[in-house]
């Protein structure tokens, strides 16, 4: 029986519960926002852990079997034991929660974030790290973050979490409103004279950056620089003459103060901007978070409509 335990994961019973609770495989999907085939995947493991069918297919949904039933019921109890475990332990009130952030979105609304967070001291400190998207929601999957702003991820990256949208923004290329390239139509951009600096690969962001570039046949005769460093990529913009790929949001504010000018890059899907929580078989999140997300969804909306004014 010990094996047997070992080989079980949480996801597993979150599946399982999630689909007794929904009557079918595509609502269980969305409830953990993660993908049809992700949630049958997962439901096959636990079967062939077991050594017995748990899920039966109906002609409008599916159901558990009387072995699913009894699974079902004892892993819910053992389910609510767990929260009920760290619920004893963990504070919801006071103590660190834990953000981790992409460098660019730190830059544009982060800090009205940590000023609109401190004025809610009884929920205790923000603690912020960056790092790349994949990195920050494995962390969260992890337990090692409560929640991560980012950008929409394969399905198989984002297992066991919720997804909730905040805004979606363009990828663009940003200069000094001096640079020859900025009175050229990007339709004719073709031998780039000048560095270019692009993110990391095997980003979305790089990929959507690679795919303009590949589509116009640029050359790139300065060579490419790829970082995360908003500073050093803002530096060698502004003293260097570099042409930066990166989301709208992070040179929000040098656009507005006309330091700088961005053109969206035709062709390219807008990035999905949002907060990423663990996902829980109950749908409920503690006090703590639900406050932070209602926090984080209020500048979300205030920062859109000044956008659109």
């Amino acid at each position: 029986m010990s094996t047997l335990l070992h080989r079980i994961r949480l996801q597993h019973v979150r599946c399982l519960l999630a689909t007794a609770q929904h009557g079918n495989m595509r609502a269980a999907a969305e409830a953990l926002a993660i993908t049809q085939p992700a949630v049958t995947k997962t439901i096959k493991e636990l079967e062939d852990i077991v050594g017995q069918p748990l899920v039966q297919r109906l002609r409008h949904g599916v159901a558990l079997t009387p072995a699913g039933e009894l699974f079902a019921r004892h892993a819910r109890e053992g389910v609510q034991a767990l929260e009920q475990a760290l619920g004893s332990v963990v504070r919801p009130e006071g103590g660190v929660l834990r953000l981790g952030v992409l460098p660019s979105l730190a830059v544009d609304w982060l800090q009205s974030l940590l000023m609109a967070w401190r004025e809610r001291e009884p929920l205790g400190a923000l603690h912020v790290v960056t790092g790349r998207n994949a990195e920050l929601l494995a962390q969260l999957q992890r337990g090692e973050l409560d929640a991560v702003l980012g950008r929409l991820a394969e399905p198989d990256r984002m297992l066991a979490l919720r997804f909730e949208p905040l805004w979606a923004e363009p990828l663009v290329v940003a200069m000094r409103p001096d640079h020859p390239m900025a009175l050229l139509p990007l339709s004719a951009w073709q031998r780039l004279a000048h560095p270019v600096i692009l993110p990391l690969a095997g980003t979305a962001i790089r990929q959507g950056a690679d795919g303009f570039l590949a589509v116009r046949g640029c050359e790139l005769l300065q060579g490419q620089i790829e970082t995360l460093s908003v500073p050093l990529a803002r530096a060698l913009v502004l003293d260097a003459g570099a042409l930066w790929f990166t989301p709208q949001s992070t040179v929000r504010a040098d656009v507005a103060a006309g330091s700088l000018v961005a053109q969206a890059l035709p062709g390219v899907a807008t990035e999905a901007v949002g907060l990423f929580l663990q996902a829980s078989p109950s749908g409920q999140i503690d006090g703590r978070l639900e406050a932070f997300s209602g926090l984080v969804h209020a500048l979300a909306q205030h920062g859109r409509r000044t956008t659109a004014d």
